[in-house]
């Protein structure tokens, strides 16, 4: 039987938090894994327009990769799909302080510098410039509350 995968928390709240000089950001506390090993995967997302990073916890990754991999091999919509996520993402995990070092060809194109603005989306969050954050807010909420989704 294999291991039981780390558990995880849900992502809810409303976090900013500054970088210091050696990229690195504090993860909000409540966000942290028990497990210091979990393994994060940060990818620059959307793809093309590159607008925040996308953490995934382990078992949110997993499942990514298990779509691509039910698609075809000869597919190549698929292909790129794999090379741009591959050439922009980064496994990490937190240091003993509960931070993660952010590369920087992950926070220039979001154009991430001294501020991260953490956005939860339950089972995985992302990491925003604030200003741009703020920015797309109001189109996010009035997107939101067009779905009608039956909750």
């Amino acid at each position: 039987m294999p291991d039981a995968e780390p558990i995880v928390p849900n992502f809810h709240g409303n976090f900013e938090y500054g970088i210091d000089a050696s990229k690195r950001v504090m993860v909000p506390a409540k966000w942290r894994p028990e497990d210091p090993n979990v393994l994060f995967t940060l990818i620059l997302w959307p793809i093309n327009v590159e607008q925040y990073v996308l953490v995934l916890p382990p078992n949110r990754w997993h499942a990514m990769l298990e779509k691509l991999k039910a698609q075809s091999l000869d597919d190549e919509v698929v292909a790129a799909i794999e090379r741009v996520i591959g050439e922009t993402s980064v496994q990490l995990t937190l240091d003993r302080a509960g931070r993660f070092c952010l590369p920087e060809f992950l926070t220039r194109p979001a154009g991430i510098t001294d501020k991260v603005k953490f956005v939860p989306r339950l089972d995985k969050f992302e990491m925003w410039d604030p200003e741009r954050r703020a920015a797309a807010l109001a189109s996010d909420k009035t997107l939101a509350a067009s779905k009608k989704i039956g909750l």
